[in-house]
């Protein structure tokens, strides 16, 4: 019994982490609930990055992603907005050291990467780099304030520190000795959304306003013309036999709008209610519920997907997006992504901060 105990403890354990966001200088280091931990650096908005451009400083990003357990993979990427080369890396105007042969370097869209997925390499290019002021990539830099802080953080969290598996405070504790990657939790699989007709929608709609007419009212929704609401998403869709939800256009801001969201019974003596959407909690004081008002909401039909996406600034150099999918009873999180410092290589690339079993069995099937 006392073996079965321990057993469960170590496997509830292994089901569960807690997603996290920190800074330090210009790194950011974002772990999500299966303890895939991304250091990413790059100048921040502070400096060279303006609301309505794209960052000044040549687009350049370095980023370490690595997942948990003892055998977990391990990528250093850094990517640009230009063609770069080798030759073209220094760190405080010295030319880095680098194995041709153990990276990969390539060139899509007019945005270069340089990568590996070697162990080794990776902590080669780290021990290069942790001692630096600025990493030169032609034009571009990428500040190295942060960088050591940053990795030390992911080996803590994946639980490295002292072991041989280690980017920063290494020691001679074994690979084994790392606990193994958390579970992701299962989430509602995709399905096509139930198809409503236009008299029920109208009913819907119509009921909701009117029911949540209150609720509304203390949301100051701005008065909109007909020209801005169309920018809006304002919508009802069926999310099962039993209930649907409706999206009510809210307010325009300069670049996205808001919407809110009501859970609607389509049979019964149930009444419209705003929407409970959860999310990780991040820093002390969050709710972990986003509420029922999201920014630039979406419902794919085709999997019966609620998605979110905002914007800090206007090119999405920073911001955040959540997947929502129902349950029979309530929205359920399935995904989420976000970034607090402005800057990079490209917009809307964030670190991903929550997955599910149902959005990695979507992503297989892509």
């Amino acid at each position: 019994m006392l073996w079965s105990f321990l057993f469960l403890i170590a496997a509830g354990t292994a089901q569960a982490a807690t997603p996290s966001y920190d800074s330090y200088g210009s790194w950011l280091i974002a772990c999500d609930n299966v303890l895939t931990c991304e250091a990413k650096g790059f100048v921040q908005d502070n400096d060279d990055v303006t609301s309505d451009s794209a960052p000044v400083n040549g687009a350049v990003d370095l980023r370490f992603i690595r997942a948990a357990g003892p055998g977990g993979l391990i990528q250093a990427r850094l990517t640009a907005g230009f063609p770069f080369g080798l030759t073209d890396l220094r760190v405080d105007g010295r030319p880095l050291l680098l194995d041709r042969s153990a990276w990969t370097l390539t060139t899509q869209d007019g945005i270069s990467t340089l990568s590996t997925k070697r162990p080794e390499v990776v902590a080669a290019f780290v021990a290069q780099l942790r001692d630096g002021t600025t990493l030169q990539v032609g034009d571009g830099s990428v500040p190295l304030n942060g960088l050591s802080a940053a990795l030390l953080h992911m080996d803590d969290r994946q639980g490295r520190v002292g072991g041989v598996t280690a980017l920063i405070r290494t020691g001679l504790k074994s690979a084994s000795a790392v606990p193994p990657a958390p579970l992701p939790p299962s989430a509602p699989p995709a399905h096509r959304s139930s198809v409503l007709s236009g008299r029920e929608r109208d009913r819907l709609m119509a009921w909701t306003v009117k029911a949540q007419a209150q609720f509304i009212k203390k949301q100051a929704c701005d008065r909109l013309d007909k020209e801005t609401d169309s920018l809006l998403e304002t919508g009802v869709y069926g999310l099962d036999k039993n209930n649907a939800v409706v999206l009510l256009g809210c307010s325009m801001a300069a670049y996205q709008g808001t919407s809110l969201v009501f859970v609607v019974p389509r049979t019964g003596n149930g009444q419209p209610e705003p929407a409970s959407l959860p999310s990780p909690v991040l820093i002390k004081g969050d709710t972990g519920d986003e509420g029922s008002m999201v920014t630039s909401p979406d419902f794919d039909v085709a999997t019966g997907t609620l998605a979110d996406f905002y914007k800090g600034i206007g090119l999405a150099y920073c911001g955040g997006s959540h997947e929502w999918r129902w349950d029979g009873h309530r929205f359920v999180l399935t995904g989420m992504t976000f970034q607090l410092g402005c800057g990079g290589s490209m917009s809307g690339d964030w670190p991903v901060l929550y997955r599910s079993k149902a959005q990695l069995r979507d992503q297989k099937k892509e």
